[in-house]
């Protein structure tokens, strides 16, 4: 690694080549101080995703300002800016451990208050070191709120009050509005949504109101009292097929012969005959209601449409009988204009209802609310929590501060730079865990979503991929990865075949190959492969001459054999032909190994005249002949062999080229003769 001097505005930065790219170093917090200074250029990630890397999400969330799940330079530098004005000694974060509380600057009243957060949050978990704080300790909510029911998120659950009225408000409030979650992801509700429910209860309630202002004066707005609702409710569910059965009728008065067309063809009860009428169906559904004839009455208890049945039997009992319309058996059309008289003043004053989602409580319950005191009392509540809030706030920077404290310096060592990635006693982020194949240990790995897209980017990289499926029997949930193979040969990766991962957490998960990126792993392979392919060619053709051979042979003895069955004679001349056949391939077998032994005598001869100085030549120039191209495609490919394709295609953005040496290959590759690692449930 060769270190330079390099300045940018008023700063001198160090920068080290590494990945064929030259990056910043950032050691020091004059480092940090003078980020924004920094040609976004020299970057080597421009953005990251939040999610799926091997450090806390948490973490990454805080810094991701827009909550688009993805970090961005300028989100970076914020974060940058708001730790440094934090701490009164920022070189802390350069330091492994907890944060030191007289490492928080109180220069402001901001920092005041996240000190003295900081303060009573080490009171609340009883920590028996009160000069420093851990992330665990600022995260940990349970301990630092209690049993308080307010926390200051404006959030409220149903537990906030003791009483039953509230409790029991909060809940309908939810109900009827969905919940909120507060910061402990209970639902609750808010300020808004308590000002929402009860604007909708008033609209709901002056709607009711004028409607029994109406019926005052004489309109017949509730003809069938608070059961009003209901029956219209059953009345508009048959209102359009009554209308259809009577327009039926008419049509039938006026003109006879569309009586059967009007009651539908016998061709479809042809076509469901065969099917299972016992069950719902929508082709009955859309016959009419009953038999048509001219000028009918529609019966209201036989001979109705089985799918209607029900409805019109809850039209009979709810609406006609109640509102005694009628015999009751059946419904003239004078006693359906007289339904519809009944319900005009409640279908017009229906109208006029306000779209509001609290009538399920019904009229009732809303007057209750409206003439409690539960309003004031929730209003109450909401705002001694939001009070809060400004607390509340600073505790929230205390967990924000310590986790910065913990991961900014290892986030900027993977997004400014890729110092930890370069470096072999460390893991980079996104390294996902260690992949045990093929007696290597394969520590570049990348957990991804869909293998096939990730390909298709990730084959630019020119190196090995191999993706492999990583399953526990213990885990509903599976997951791939894409493992790199920078060492060795790709002589046994093949697809199918079976590994361990372990991931970060130290878990092993069962891992087989789904898909393979073939690219040259090492010089010595590219070297070797094209005997490889000679040697793979020659014997898959001596399996398929093998096998077809075979076959040719066992279909003639087959046939041999049936033909003795016919007569003597026939199976002689059979026979004699089966023996002529094998002879003559066997007499083109030897005339192939003539040829081969003719040739390699001729070579033997050649070599023989050679002098001893000659013959090492010789072999050697013809070694070089064969293996030189493909020894040459596979350098070319090696010192191209790159990061960035693998980790844009997983989501990033990586400003350089990030290449991956032979050495670097080696390290992240090691075989089982130099793994340091042991496998460990």
């Amino acid at each position: 690694m060769k270190i330079i001097q390099g300045l940018t505005g008023q700063h001198s930065w160090k920068f080290s080549r590494q990945g064929g790219i030259f990056q910043v170093q950032l050691n020091n917090a004059d480092d940090l101080r003078a980020l924004s200074q920094l040609d976004p250029k020299l970057w080597v990630a421009l953005s990251c995703p939040v999610e799926g890397l091997e450090i806390d999400s948490k973490t990454l969330a805080l810094i991701d300002m827009d909550h688009d799940g993805r970090v961005r330079i300028e989100e970076m530098l914020n974060a940058v800016r708001w730790t440094l004005d934090r701490l009164s000694r920022p070189e802390v974060l350069f330091e492994p451990g907890e944060l030191p509380l007289d490492a928080i600057s109180t220069a402001d009243a901001e920092g005041q208050a996240l000190l003295a957060s900081a303060q009573q949050i080490l009171a609340n978990v009883g920590d028996g070191n009160p000069t420093a704080i851990s992330v665990e300790e600022a995260a940990n909510t349970q301990r630092i709120y209690g049993n308080s029911r307010l926390n200051g998120d404006g959030v409220i659950a149903s537990d906030a009050s003791d009483s039953t009225a509230v409790q029991l408000t909060i809940q309908e409030i939810i109900s009827c509005l969905g919940p909120a979650l507060d910061r402990n992801n209970a639902p609750g509700i808010t300020l808004p949504m308590l000002q929402q429910f009860f604007s909708e209860l008033k609209k709901y309630e002056q709607w009711w109101t004028r409607g029994e202002v109406e019926r005052a004066e004489g309109a017949d707005v509730f003809p069938l009292g608070e059961q009003t609702p209901a029956a219209y409710a059953i009345f508009a569910a048959v209102e359009r097929k009554i209308d259809d059965f009577f327009a039926r009728t008419r049509i039938v008065a006026f003109d006879a012969r569309s009586e059967a067309t009007l009651n539908r063809e016998t061709a479809l009860y042809q076509s469901i005959a065969s099917t299972d009428l016992s069950a719902s169906s929508e082709v009955v559904e859309a016959l009419p209601l009953a038999q048509v004839t001219a000028n009918a009455d529609l019966p209201l208890s036989e001979g109705i449409n089985p799918e209607w049945f029900s409805r019109i039997k809850a039209f009979r009992r709810e609406i006609v009988q109640t509102l005694k319309i009628g015999s009751g058996e059946v419904l003239t059309r004078s006693d359906w204009k007289q339904v519809k008289l009944r319900l005009a003043d409640y279908q017009k004053w229906l109208k006029a209802k306000p779209a509001t989602s609290i009538e399920k409580l019904g009229i009732a319950r809303v007057r209750e609310l409206l003439a409690s005191e539960t309003e004031a009392q929730l209003i109450q509540i909401l705002q001694e929590d939001l009070a809060l809030a400004p607390k509340m706030k600073s505790i929230d920077s205390v967990e924000k501060l310590t986790r910065l404290h913990r991961d900014l310096v290892r986030v900027l060592n993977n997004f400014v730079n890729f110092k930890d990635f370069y470096a072999e006693d460390v893991s980079a982020i996104f390294q996902a865990g260690t992949l045990y194949l093929d007696g290597r240990e394969c520590r570049l790995c990348l957990r991804i979503g869909d293998p096939n897209k990730h390909a298709a980017l990730a084959s630019l990289s020119r190196a090995f991929v191999a993706y492999c499926e990583c399953r526990r029997q213990d885990s509903p949930t599976k997951f791939h990865i894409a493992a790199v193979f920078s060492a060795g040969d790709s002589a046994n990766l093949i697809v199918g075949r079976n590994g361990v991962f372990r991931d970060s957490a130290g878990r092993l998960w069962d891992s087989t190959i789904t898909k393979i990126l073939q690219n040259p792993i090492s010089i010595h392979e590219g070297f070797l492969m094209p005997y490889q392919r000679v040697g793979r060619f020659i014997s898959e053709q001596l399996e398929k001459w093998a096998s077809s051979r075979d076959q040719a042979i066992q279909k003639q003895l087959e046939g041999d054999l049936t033909n003795l069955t016919e007569s003597e004679k026939n199976s002689k001349a059979a026979n004699s032909g089966g023996i002529s056949s094998m002879a003559g391939m066997l007499a083109a077998g030897g005339i192939a190994l003539g040829a081969l032994g003719a040739g390699l005598a001729s070579l033997f001869s050649t070599l023989q005249k050679l002098t001893w100085w000659e013959l090492p030549l010789v072999i050697l120039g013809v070694l070089l002949m064969i293996s030189l191209p493909s020894v040459f495609i596979a350098w070319l490919k090696l010192r191209k062999r790159t990061l960035a394709p693998l980790l844009d295609a997983s989501g990033w953005a990586v400003n350089g080229c990030t290449l991956i040496s032979s050495k670097l290959g080696r390290a992240l590759t090691p075989p089982a003769r130099s793994s340091r690692s042991a496998l460990t449930a």
